[in-house]
């Protein structure tokens, strides 16, 4: 019983939290420097000299660098960042799946991206100052992937009705649910970001290690006779 008090004693607490919070001054999630790489991305760090595509995705992913503190200070340390994994949104796209072909990939890579540019929107009404929003919007990830397809019309961005429909699966009426599913939203659109960072790494992986290396690739042409 005693336990069971301590945990309705809890909820209690951090409802009332979250309501004041709601009452006044939205909460601010902040947008960290493009150099700023912390967590995963430390370990992404690109060798050598990245592409402009390869830029992009680090940039992307450093926008969310910090969002681990942010979420453990807004509720206090009361909760642990690996609780997100508890709010999953099951349709949102993760990392590129195993079996697909580079094609397939980056189809895939470009529909995630238009979903979240969708739901992110969502985010935006909960924390007004959350700028990552724009990160999605911004058509230069889109460009990067198109650029490496061999049917770029096959990208098609969400019709308005579409992304109607997708806000509506993810609404919620409490004030607690609503923040929880924005902080998943951006916790999943993290780690889509590393999975995009690190394919587009991997695809040019091959130029980049002859590059470091010194190696010039070899060309052939027919000798003249």
């Amino acid at each position: 019983m005693p336990s069971k008090l301590n945990a309705y004693l809890l909820s209690a607490v951090m409802l009332v939290a979250l309501t004041r919070r709601a009452l006044g001054a939205p909460t601010a999630l902040t947008e960290s420097p493009a150099g700023d790489p912390s967590g995963d991305e430390a370990q992404e760090e690109v060798e050598g000299n990245p592409s402009d595509a390869v830029k992009a995705w680090i940039y992307a992913v450093s926008t969310l660098s910090r969002h681990e503190q942010e979420f453990e200070a807004e509720f206090h340390h009361f909760h642990k960042y690996n609780i997100l994994d508890q709010y999953t949104i099951t349709w949102l796209p993760k990392d590129c799946p195993s079996s697909y072909n580079k094609e397939a990939c980056l189809q895939w890579l470009a529909k995630g991206l238009f979903t979240y540019t969708a739901v992110l929107k969502y985010v935006a009404k909960e924390y007004p100052n959350q700028r990552i929003l724009t990160v999605a919007e911004r058509d230069n990830l889109i460009q990067h992937i198109k650029d490496k397809m061999r049917h770029p019309e096959h990208v098609t961005a969400l019709t308005r009705g579409q992304e109607e429909q997708l806000l509506r699966n993810i609404d919620t009426p409490t004030i607690y649910n609503r923040k929880m599913t924005a902080h998943s939203i951006l916790y999943m659109f993290r780690h889509f970001l590393i999975g995009g960072q690190r394919q587009f790494r991997k695809w040019e992986q091959p130029r980049r290690s002859l590059t470091n290396k010194g190696i010039t690739p070899v060309t052939y042409q027919m000798l003249k006779s």
